[in-house]
């Protein structure tokens, strides 16, 4: 009998499994997530199954990991900045130029919005800006800059980039049909600070906001329908 004898050659195989790391927080906020998982699990180590050792232990995942499962829920990725836009469209029983000459003047806005304190104006295009939007609580300022002006059509400006909000403006003055009147379209875009959770707020607060601003143009509206324009020579 013929013993026949099979050298199996036996070859191992390089398998991968790809892995999907979704990392939905920036470096900043991981850092910081980090940093409140040290507190919290050294405050509630003895305690471990309270909930402030286990909400740092969450934050320490958070932070190692640059994921986060709330933002998942809530679709933010703070690694990608998305800018928040607010929009309003008005009409003014004013003349576009009339409108326009009224709102480049910013000495003119402190008084005709509401929640806008103050306005100093530095040269032609910088100003500096003070408002309490957010309430009696603290107020807000910035440096403001005009980096598009066409005289009775638009005006654009951005803040500085050392401003507590980033954000870019535009204010654009249209005839109405009949000349007498002017649309007034506003688009405000800012970024949220602290990452993820800056977006989050933000979301939850855009509906404020987009009722404040139309507050305030409903002010600025009032204000310059209702004031006696002086021409060029000072009378009417």
């Amino acid at each position: 009998m013929k013993t026949h004898k099979t050298n199996l050659k036996l070859r191992s195989g390089k398998f991968s499994i790809e892995k999907h790391h979704y990392e939905n927080i920036g470096l900043t906020e991981r850092m910081v997530s980090v940093l409140l998982s040290g507190i919290l699990m050294t405050r509630g180590i003895k305690r471990p199954l309270k909930a402030q050792f286990l909400y740092g232990a969450y934050m320490a995942y958070r932070g190692f990991t640059g994921r986060c499962f709330f933002y998942e829920k809530l679709g933010i990725d703070s690694n990608k900045p998305r800018a928040i836009n607010i929009r309003g469209e008005f009409e003014i029983d004013r003349p576009a130029n009339e409108v326009y000459a009224y709102w480049r003047d910013l000495n003119n806005l402190p008084g005709s919005i509401k929640h806008l304190l103050n306005v100093e104006v530095i040269d032609e295009n910088l100003s500096h800006w003070k408002t309490n939007v957010m309430g009696s609580l603290f107020s807000i300022d910035w440096d403001a800059e005009i980096i598009k002006d066409e005289p009775n059509r638009l005006i654009g400006w951005r803040s500085s980039p050392s401003s507590l909000i980033s954000h870019v403006g535009r204010v654009k003055f249209t005839e109405t049909a009949d000349k007498t009147g002017t649309i007034l379209k506003v688009v405000l875009s800012y970024h949220p600070p602290i990452g993820g959770v800056g977006l989050g707020l933000a979301r939850l607060l855009n509906p404020y906001f987009e009722s404040l601003l139309k507050k305030e143009i409903r002010s600025f509206k009032h204000t310059i329908e209702n004031r006696v324009p002086i021409y060029a020579n000072g009378t009417l």
